[in-house]
């Protein structure tokens, strides 16, 4: 993202306030994904289906308001690299839920924040951006965090989660290297849709990979309504509409400020998920957690420097 951003103050607070917005909205998945009484991967599913639903109403209000629109996302559907990011995304949400049932939600997502630190490696030899001395460290803070976390699950039965939220890391990671990448070789129309297109191709590959486990075990039983709202809630409010305010906001402030204003979701979504189910993470995953997010914080106040 550009650092070309406005500098009207409430332009800035407005895009302030839309990133603390979306992390928020962000921050209830895990809760989501523990209350809705259905097959893990029918909730991924499911959850995608409706984030579809919303995205494509988002991409037919651009198609009616640009010209040029469809044939832009022609152009980024016959592209590899968008198809590889779709992938990512699809690995992203999907395991991240089978991550947030098998281990503690906290777990899930500070677990999941190490993606940062793996774009800043990669991003050496895939776009010549050599890591720093910032990047070395947090990466070494963010094993430090995955260790005192697996340490502080292991007794509980929660290790295989534990894997699979490092899984959801790699796609959370893959979906932003990639579309960078593919950025540099793109007219910059292009690049501003391609976030959307990957990402309502990654929610399609999502609900496609769930088809079995959706039709095998659809949500029944007396919660079933309560389910569907949940999951509907899941896929417009948690997914589809905070990527709407980011998208807004990321224009009006610079980098390191969304990145950082950001960081409030993976603050958050324990503090929900123990007011709903009281579910908490063992004192020493909560302290790896600590220190992931602290590591994440410093490799963009370090970036930012250079």
């Amino acid at each position: 993202m550009s650092e070309a951003v406005t500098h009207d103050a409430p332009a800035r607070r407005s895009g302030a306030l839309l990133v603390v917005a979306a992390a928020a909205l962000w921050s209830t998945g895990g809760v989501g994904v523990k209350v809705a009484d259905a097959e893990p991967l029918v909730v991924a599913g499911l959850r995608s289906v409706f984030a579809l639903a919303f995205m494509l109403v988002v991409v037919a209000v651009q198609l009616r308001g640009e010209r040029g629109a469809l044939s832009a996302i022609g152009q980024l559907l016959r592209r590899p690299l968008v198809w590889g990011a779709a992938a990512s995304y699809a690995l992203m949400v999907v395991t991240f839920v089978l991550a947030a049932r098998r281990t503690t939600a906290a777990n899930a997502i500070f677990i999941q924040y190490t993606a940062p630190i793996y774009v800043a490696l990669l991003s050496a030899p895939l776009l010549g951006e050599r890591p720093t001395r910032s990047d070395l460290f947090a990466t070494g803070a963010c094993v430090v965090g995955m260790a005192l976390t697996f340490g502080g699950e292991l007794g509980g039965g929660r290790a295989a989660g534990n894997v699979l939220a490092i899984l959801s890391s790699f796609g959370f990671a893959g979906l932003p290297l990639l579309l960078r990448v593919d950025q540099k070789r793109l007219a910059p129309e292009l690049a501003a849709r391609a976030p959307l297109v990957a990402m309502s191709l990654g929610n399609a590959l999502a609900a496609l990979v769930a088809v079995p486990a959706i039709l095998a075990h659809p949500p029944s039983g007396p919660a079933r309504e309560q389910t569907l709202v949940v999951l509907l809630l899941l896929g417009t409010l948690q997914i589809g509409l905070p990527y709407v305010f980011y998208g807004v906001a990321v224009r009006r402030l610079r980098a390191l400020e969304s990145s950082l204003l950001a960081m409030i979701e993976p603050v958050l979504a324990p503090i929900w998920v123990l007011l709903a189910t009281g579910e908490r993470p063992s004192a020493l995953a909560a302290a790896g957690g600590a220190v992931i997010v602290g590591a994440v914080v410093l490799q963009a106040l370090g970036r930012r420097r250079r």
